[in-house]
Parts: structure tokens; C-alpha cells; sequence
């Protein structure tokens, strides 16, 4: 039985919640504002599973190896509404032209989610970094339908819920990962008091926040905050605290955060996403201040969809700088782009 876990070995990805077949565990706040399950020890059947299915008592130690890419959307709308290059996009479209369904973080009068998509159109409000963490609520258990009826299923969010997803899931075909570069994840309780503050101050509720909006070029973060009644508010320090103490570590981020296990060490995703800020080292033609995604390739299925997708993109081979990306025992490698043609090369 999962109960009373210490805390720095919980990171709240619902695969307890998700399997128990009793419905025994619930998702519940802390004092701090993030969930962790409770166990209801009446109906608890001591069967298990909860304990299995955990991704911090199974951890994999087999050797992968990533190919890593610098790439930017070229459609230009849908990277400028992206944190960085648009790369999550191209691969929703990708996965809702072949008749999938998305799975990403949005909002839900203001509580951090993660949210099903189905059309295009729902692409946007999926765009853009949060920097809180999510709430999953029914996710594992919608995607365990989808995948059962043969659907293909994308799923973006951290690494420890890319983790929590597979070890809930187990292998399948039909199911695509995204996960993030991931600086830890900040308390929802925090972000929720925020949004109060701002919904008081400004007598109006707080209708959006997008936390990288690019106003301003991408070398310059912008927080803007949109509100019901039409008022904006950006370039401020009411607009700006939220992210300023979750980028100076004046923010408490979840326990599990401090002691990552998923970060260093192969990952189960197909693709990592991330920043690429210093893309004018690598091609100095891209470096145009509207963004560029760092792209971590880790699965033959992700291969074959970035393949499929390079028509779509520009891209430039880089040479991974980031260690922590799969730990010391990952093999990296980096693709050199000639005219057409994709060669791979071994670092």
C-alpha cells in the first residue's frame, strides 16, 4: 500500500491513483499546495498495484541513445505563440492529422491542467510554457481508453509524468511522449493565490497568463496576464512576480523535485523539448529572436516522425551541451543536415 511515502519520493504523477482498482486512493492537497495520493485504508484490498506501478520503485538503467537537433517551426504563427520553437505544435499536428488525440497542459478557470485535444484549433491555449505543476486528474485512464480502441495518443508534460504514464500504461504503438527540460515544479496552492491577488487588485478575474509571450522578441521574457473584462497587464511587477521567484529559487518547488530521479537517467519519452537560447553558436541564420527549440530524439518512432515532419521545420545539427538530459550512461549523437539528406553522427 502506498501510503504515508516519504515525501522527496513522491512526484504526484497519479499512476497510484490511476490503477487502484478499489478507487482507495485519492488525490489531495498538502499544506505546501501540491497533490499527493491518500489512501482510503477501508477499501484498500492490499492488492499491490499501487506499489508496482510507481515509477520510483522501478527505475531503468538501460543504455539509450538520443539524437539532439535545434529546430523552428516555420509556420511562423504557430512558433510565435510557442515558448521557444514551436516543436510541441508540430508534432500535435502531426498526431491530430493522423486522427489522435493531444494531451498538454492549459487552463481550466485557472487551475494548471493538462487538457484533451482534438482539433486543431484547441492547439493554441496548449502552447506556451506553464511553470506550475499540472493537474492530471483523469488523464492515465482517458489515454488507457484511447490506446485501447486503437487510437494514436500524444502525451507532453514533465519527466517524472512521462515516467508515471509509461509505468501505468506499459508499451504501447499508439502512445507518443513528449517530455521537458524541467526546472521543477512549482506549488498550484502559490499559483492559485496569485491569481486571487490579481483578481482582487484589478476587479476582474484573470482570463489567460502567458508566461514567455513574445511581444517583445524572445530574448526578452514577457509575462502577460489578460483578464476578463479586456484589461492586459504585462511588463510589470505584478504581472512578473510569479515567474521571477520560480526562475530565483525563491519559490518552494515539490519535495521530489530536489532529488530528481528522472532527469539523469535514460528516458522513457520519445522526444525532449527545451530551450535553445544560444542558437547563434550553432546557426547564427536562425538566431532571428523568435525562438528556437532544443529537440532531444530518443525512439525510432520519434525518428521516424521527425523525419516525416523535417519538411515542416529548419533545423541544424547541434551537439548536446546539456548532461543531465539522460545521465552519464546515455550515448548522444547529433544530426549533420547536407542539402537533404540526415546523417547521424556519434559523440
Amino acid at each position: 500500500m502506498i501510503d504515508n511515502r516519504e515525501k522527496h519520493k513522491c512526484c504526484g504523477c497519479t499512476a497510484c491513483y490511476s490503477i487502484c482498482p478499489q478507487n482507495a486512493i485519492k488525490m489531495e492537497f498538502d499544506e505546501e499546495g501540491f497533490l499527493y495520493p491518500v489512501v482510503n485504508k477501508k477499501n484498500c484490498k492490499h492488492c499491490g498495484l499501487c506499489e508496482k506501478v510507481c515509477p520510483y520503485t522501478v527505475l531503468t538503467k538501460e543504455e539509450n541513445c538520443s539524437t539532439c537537433v535545434a529546430i523552428q517551426n516555420k509556420n511562423d504563427n504557430r512558433r510565435n505563440i510557442s515558448t521557444a520553437g514551436g516543436a510541441f505544435s508540430l508534432i500535435a499536428d502531426y498526431i491530430l492529422q493522423h486522427n489522435g488525440i493531444v494531451y498538454a497542459v492549459g487552463y481550466s478557470e485557472m487551475v494548471v491542467c493538462h487538457k484533451k485535444c482534438t482539433e486543431q484549433d484547441q492547439l493554441r491555449e496548449l502552447c506556451g510554457s506553464k511553470y506550475v505543476q499540472s493537474t492530471l486528474n483523469e488523464t492515465f485512464k482517458e489515454i488507457k481508453t484511447h490506446l485501447k480502441i486503437g487510437k494514436f495518443v500524444l502525451f507532453v508534460g514533465t519527466p517524472c509524468q512521462a515516467h508515471g504514464l509509461k509505468r501505468y500504461i506499459g508499451e504501447s504503438p499508439n502512445l507518443i511522449i513528449i517530455d521537458l527540460l524541467c526546472l521543477g515544479t512549482s506549488s498550484p496552492g502559490l499559483f492559485s493565490k496569485w491569481i486571487d491577488y490579481l483578481n482582487q487588485k484589478y476587479d476582474s478575474k484573470v482570463s489567460y497568463v502567458r508566461f514567455r509571450d513574445k511581444s517583445y522578441g524572445y530574448a526578452v521574457p514577457n509575462i502577460r496576464v489578460q483578464f476578463s473584462n479586456g484589461k492586459i497587464i504585462e511588463q510589470s511587477y505584478d504581472a512578473k512576480v510569479h515567474s521571477n521567484m520560480f526562475f530565483k529559487h525563491f519559490y518552494d518547488v515539490r519535495p521530489s523535485c530536489y532529488q530528481c530521479v528522472y532527469r539523469e537517467k535514460p528516458r522513457v519519452s520519445d522526444f525532449t523539448i527545451g530551450d535553445c537560447v544560444n542558437i547563434g553558436q550553432f546557426n547564427k541564420t536562425m538566431d532571428d529572436n523568435k525562438g528556437t527549440t532544443r529537440m532531444w530524439i530518443h525512439t525510432e518512432r520519434g525518428m521516424q516522425i521527425f523525419k516525416e515532419l523535417t519538411f515542416q521545420m529548419r533545423v541544424t545539427s547541434i551537439i548536446n551541451t546539456c548532461n543531465n538530459i539522460c545521465g552519464g550512461a546515455t550515448k548522444f549523437r547529433y544530426l549533420l543536415i547536407e542539402g537533404n539528406s540526415l546523417m547521424i553522427q556519434s559523440v
